[in-house]
């Protein structure tokens, strides 16, 4: 079988950009994990492409180098052609993870990701919210720019974009006043505003499958607000949380419904808030916590991703390990 593995970013998807030193470092611990698990998996030709800033990866079968000179969605499509299954991972911003999952659609390849209908509405944190709302799944109140003389909060407020991926151009506030001055000076058109929420910060990370899902990990995700107001993800902690399992399985199937385009491994954030869990967005892709999965479960996460796609019956197999693995980032 042979599997197309891109992740965008060291794939040669900014090929014409410049490298941001924080996203590569995590895309590089992202794609060097699966490239890893992939290749452990017998009867499996890996193919990948590396931007040409990069060292050439290990564990691929064929590692095509993406110059400044080149089109990658060209090579990619090229490449499409003759693989069986695909499995892309990109940022939600500016439409590139649909970009590319519609790529793979347009092809006769297995898509390994979710398809374009979960990823478009995930892509947009306002739609995701409505959704959630409209499902009785509990969620962080939502507003778009234009809308934030109806939020209240004694705890401040955060503004994100409303396409952005992970902790991207993410600002916390401590009060309304800051919040306009920041949004005065801004362009803010594509931002969406919500209140600040004490708790513990978490992330489930799980399969999806036709309106199914199974958890693999309940996370703890270690975050920072900076002085320049700039919220980070500084890293996480891989099954820290196991003993929200029965509630982040509810959630994660609640969602599975809700959306149920959502396919192969996506990441949930959620926010614990006293006996209240509730969903902050869905990353239909894989995320972080893919890093340290492998050693968590003392199983192949890649294994679990083929056989959900590939069997007409899907169940995890049974004791899976737990443990839990620190994953530190310098973001």
């Amino acid at each position: 079988m042979k599997v197309l593995l891109l992740e965008y970013i060291t794939a040669g998807g900014l090929n014409h950009e410049p490298l941001d030193t924080a996203l590569l470092q995590e895309a590089l611990l992202m794609r060097d994990a699966l490239l890893s698990d992939f290749s452990d998996i017998a009867n499996i030709e890996l193919i990948t492409t590396y931007d040409a800033r990069l060292t050439k990866p290990e564990h691929a079968s064929q590692a095509i180098l993406i110059d400044e000179i080149k089109n990658p969605i060209h090579i990619w499509q090229t490449l499409l052609t003759d693989c069986d299954a695909a499995l892309i991972v990109a940022p939600e911003t500016s439409g590139i993870l649909n970009q590319v999952t519609t790529m793979v659609e347009a092809s006769n390849t297995l898509n390994l990701g979710s398809h374009s209908g979960a990823v478009i509405t995930c892509s947009h944190k306002y739609e995701t919210y409505q959704i959630l709302l409209s499902t009785s799944i509990n969620t962080i109140p939502t507003y778009r720019t234009n809308e934030i003389e109806q939020l209240t909060s004694n705890d401040g407020f955060v503004l994100k974009p409303n396409d952005g991926a992970g902790c991207e151009d993410t600002y916390y506030f401590s009060d309304k006043s800051s919040l306009y001055a920041w949004l005065a000076s801004h362009p803010h058109d594509n931002m969406i505003v919500q209140p600040y929420l004490h708790g513990k910060t978490a992330s489930i990370s799980a399969l999806f499958k036709q309106g199914q899902s199974w958890v693999l990990s309940c996370n703890e995700q270690i975050i920072e607000i900076q002085q320049d107001n700039k919220v980070h993800l500084r890293g996480c902690r891989v099954n820290a949380f196991q003993k929200y399992l029965p509630e982040f399985e509810h959630i994660a199937n609640q969602i599975a419904q809700a959306l149920p385009d959502l396919n192969g491994y996506a990441g949930i954030d959620v926010i614990i808030n006293n006996n209240m869990i509730y969903v902050v967005e869905i990353n239909p892709r894989i995320t972080t916590s893919y890093i340290g999965l492998h050693e968590s479960l003392s199983y192949n996460p890649a294994r679990l991703i083929l056989d959900a796609a590939l069997k007409p019956v899907f169940e995890l197999p049974l004791r899976l390990s737990k443990n839990i693995v620190d994953i530190h980032l310098n973001a």
